[in-house]
């Protein structure tokens, strides 16, 4: 028997699931792509990112589809939702997973096994392009590369790279003198 508070937290599961299963590109499936289980942190297994997920069966999916967690039933990459992204962007042939973010800004996830696959056309070039918008924006967007643990900040005309960034660390964006910004890496504050 399932509790009240139980059945309301599966019932809003559910419905960011739909949510999520709606934004995805007509035609557009997984298929044989996993990237995904390997490039981003799962919290809920202390899943690193650049790591395979041990319930991940590469190239079939998740083995554990049923009871997956929330984060990954939620979860669709910017070519799956993302109309504008022709079919070298899906993540199996790329290498990369594109993900946008809260307020905007854009983390692309590269498989460390091709740690240079943002750098190549079409994607660098699509990769400064959002990075210009952002920095047009109000307020800014950020565009971030993560492998693995390691993040480079991508700007419109260069990229910081802050190295690895430990589950005790985030990123700090400041503003620059002369206008430009600054990133660096920050020790979380201890609970």
């Amino acid at each position: 028997m399932t509790d009240a508070a139980g059945s309301t937290q599966d019932n809003a599961v559910a419905e960011a699931i739909a949510r999520a299963a709606a934004r995805v590109v007509p035609g557009r499936a997984c298929g044989t792509c996993t990237l995904c289980c390997k490039v981003i942190a799962v919290t809920d297994f202390d899943k690193p990112p650049g790591t395979w997920c041990a319930h991940c069966v590469r190239g079939n999916g998740c083995g554990i589809y049923q009871t997956r967690p929330a984060d990954c039933r939620i979860f669709f990459c910017h070519w799956m939702t993302e109309k504008s992204l022709g079919p070298e962007w899906k993540p199996e042939k790329s290498k990369l997973v594109a993900v946008p973010g809260e307020g905007g800004h854009m983390t692309v996830f590269v498989d460390p096994g091709t740690p240079g696959a943002w750098r190549q056309s079409p994607y660098f070039e699509t990769i400064k392009h959002w990075s210009l918008e952002g920095s047009r924006a109000s307020p800014t967007r950020i565009v971030t590369i993560r492998i693995a643990a390691r993040v480079i900040v991508v700007l419109p005309d260069r990229e910081i790279d802050v190295g690895n960034i430990g589950a005790d660390e985030f990123l700090q964006l400041a503003p620059a003198p002369g206008g430009g910004i600054e990133a660096r890496k920050v020790q979380r504050p201890q609970a």
